[in-house]
């Protein structure tokens, strides 16, 4: 099986460039036009017929004018492409791009004449065009798509609901005690918190950043230390030397008085708080009020008198807020939800309906890898157990996987596999030395949720060469999961983690209130609370589903850079995900003169068609357009160019920012009355 995955991979060539510096983005527009081999050729956006892992079929209207010809001739070709995506900037570049077919219908007689320059202009066409127009085109002609829809656990956690300042300590199941060497102390491993307890006088010490929090239970209650032992600060600084720090100071966001309440829990946990009673405000168009002092997404739907909170993309009801809360699926939501207007304060909840046009743009974004190729003699791994290897099995599958480490090895086939950052490596025994792979056990992709190392079965193999190694990572590496027909956060399920002399947890789905971000790809937002008091080791990266340091303001340059592309995480001779901005968005040949080239459209019939102001056009086998009744699949192309330019420029300007899109599909056209059939003239040119 080796021998046969390297032949296969010694068919592709891979052109290794280093990522640039930051390039101004270029503005795309469509169509691009430029000269090559004498002729002009004008190039309409893709249209989308099948995007599956790396592999994208699309086609293009084109217009050629010969060299020696005046006008025009327009055709459609049919297009294949690897594709690179780069979801920070929210650029897709196609390689080995190749040209399927070619048609011609008003030129038969010089169909093959043209379909020729065709493919000889290929070194010149456009190669990068933004991953929103794509995604666009998707939703609106529903291109072919297979998302994985799969079955989580939807059991509510513990709920609280605070009417006074607080903040919600998480610890992975009863706490696990190890000494402070050279201390009097005990530290509480278990917890991204840093929890202390000194058994002389049988008291716990929180760290609250500015304060120390202390009770002698864990169930409080706690208060400030107004004399905390002066060792603390020293200890503090030894268990967090190895956090990343953020470089950034942001001493606004940083509360003045501490919170009026701690909560500490064993068991997944959601902490909502409400500054005092709740304060409700109406949602126009529906029966629905949602509570404005609070930073959770907490509704009443005044019909039925029931709650409903938003928590990690899954919807719990409750008749009080105190509970008892229930899951609730999607088709069983007041249908009011589905009315929340888009541009409203909540509207960003939208993703998370089933069956409204944000939970269906949402799904299909899911479905889209980041890809970054990486080169097998520079990607290093390392990894490391808390003491000899361990293994349990997988239950269902002939697999096992290792309890003691922070990273993710499975045994499989009689050989380990590791999976970090996004790239596989595999070795022969579980210490290694490991190597870069290309060839992954198809057992892998059965891996079921209920097991903690679920999540690796998002990360694939898309090709490769002797020396590089394209991989790629839906959002699900991330903890972006599709079901009950929206994007979710988390399996659901708890894992026990590994306590020895460290702790390693694995993937939390509660407790840390991400929201959902349609820009960033996927869960990894979260509400900015005045209290965040859980840290970021290395050791404990992973119950985040590695979400990069959510102790860093959300703002931070670098916090985004990290988040939405796991790969910028690896040093950059190692993986890379093209910088393909720094390419010219078109060939640097001889300026071509802009032309009136209209808006045209391959049409799935074969047929090549124009939008004019009066309506749509076909041209017809003698080169003439005539006027035709649009059809609902023009409609729908011509309305996604619309969505994909409008999402473009809003990204252009706001950024990696939460939330979902401000900019919405727009409504279908109505029909206009066909004209008489009679040739209308044609569209000018030079």
């Amino acid at each position: 099986m080796r021998k046969i995955a390297f032949l296969i991979c010694s068919v592709f060539v891979c052109s290794w460039e280093a990522p640039a510096q930051s390039p101004a983005v270029p503005e795309e527009q469509w169509p691009r036009e430029f000269d090559s081999g004498g002729n002009h050729f004008v190039i309409y956006q893709p249209q989308v017929d099948r995007w599956k892992g790396n592999r994208l079929e699309a086609r293009s209207a084109v217009m050629v004018t010969q060299a020696d010809q005046t006008v025009p001739a327009y055709g459609i070709v049919s297009l294949s492409a690897r594709t690179e995506v780069d979801k920070e900037a929210r650029k897709v570049a196609l390689e080995d791009l190749n040209v399927a077919g070619a048609t011609f219908p008003a030129a038969a007689s010089r169909q093959a004449y043209l379909a020729d320059l065709i493919r000889k202009s290929l070194p010149d066409w456009p190669r990068v065009i933004s991953l929103d127009r794509l995604l666009a085109d998707m939703k609106i002609t529903r291109a072919e798509t297979n998302a994985e829809s799969v079955q989580l656990k939807n059991e509510p956690p513990k709920i609280i609901v605070s009417n006074a300042t607080s903040v919600l300590i998480l610890i992975d199941g009863e706490p696990v005690f190890r000494p402070v060497q050279s201390t009097p102390y005990r530290h509480v491993i278990n917890s991204p918190a840093l929890m202390l307890f000194d058994p002389a006088t049988s008291r716990f010490y929180l760290d609250g950043e500015q304060w120390w929090m202390t009770a002698t239970s864990l169930n409080g209650p706690w208060s400030v230390a107004t004399a905390p032992p002066a060792d603390l600060d020293q200890v503090r600084a030894g268990l967090l030397a190895e956090e990343e720090k953020d470089p950034h100071a942001h001493p606004q966001d940083l509360p003045q008085v501490p919170p009026a309440r701690v909560f500490v829990s064993t068991s997944p946990a959601e902490l909502i708080v409400i500054q005092g009673e709740p304060q409700f405000s109406p949602i126009s168009k529906t029966e629905l009020v949602y509570v404005t002092n609070t930073d959770r997404d907490v509704f009443m739907d005044v019909k039925g008198q029931m709650f409903y909170v938003l928590l990690s993309g899954r919807w719990f009801q409750a008749k009080t807020l105190q509970g008892p809360w229930s899951f609730v699926s999607g088709a069983r939501l007041p249908r009011d939800f589905t009315s929340i207007p888009a541009e409203s304060a909540k509207g960003y909840v939208l993703a998370s309906v089933p069956g409204t046009q944000q939970a269906r743009e949402a799904v299909i974004a899911n479905q889209i890898p980041q890809t970054a190729t990486v080169k097998r003699s520079e990607a290093k791994l390392n990894v490391r157990y808390d003491g000899d290897p361990k293994f349990r099995p997988i239950v269902g599958t002939p697999m096992e996987y290792a309890v003691n480490t922070d990273t993710e090895v499975i045994l499989a086939e009689g050989r380990y596999w590791a999976c970090t950052d996004a790239v596989w490596f595999v070795a022969d025994g579980p210490q290694g030395p490991w190597e870069v792979t290309d060839y992954i056990p198809s057992m892998i992709y059965t891996i079921p949720p209920s097991s903690p190392v679920y999540r690796v079965r998002y990360v694939h193999v898309y090709g490769c060469t002797p020396d590089f190694v394209y991989f790629g990572y839906t959002p699900g590496y991330l903890g972006a999961f599709v079901s009950d027909g929206v994007v979710v956060y988390g399996t659901g399920w708890w894992y026990p983690g590994w306590y020895g002399n460290w702790w390693f947890g694995w993937p939390w789905t509660w407790g840390f209130g991400f929201r959902f971000s349609y820009w960033g790809g996927g869960w990894f937002w979260r509400p900015i609370a005045p209290y965040w008091w859980h840290h970021h080791t290395h050791a404990s990266a992973r119950f985040y589903y590695d979400h990069w340091n959510t102790h860093w303001h959300s703002g931070d340059r670098e916090w985004i850079h990290n988040n939405v592309n796991v790969y910028n995480r690896w040093p950059q001779n190692a993986a890379v995900s093209r910088s393909y901005l720094a390419r010219p968005m078109m060939p640097e040949r001889r300026p071509a003169e802009p032309r009136r080239s209209g808006d045209v459209y391959a049409g799935r019939d074969g047929q090549v068609y124009q939008h004019r102001s009066d309506g749509w056009y076909q041209q017809n086998r003698s080169g003439a357009w005539n006027k035709v009744t649009p059809n609902p699949q023009l409609e729908q192309q011509r309305q996604s160019r619309s969505l994909g330019q409008a999402r473009h420029d809003e990204f252009q300007n706001r950024g990696q920012v939460p939330g979902i899109p401000h900019t919405v599909a727009p409504r279908p056209a109505v029909p206009a009355r066909p004209a008489p059939s009679r040739p209308a003239a044609p569209a000018r040119h030079r």
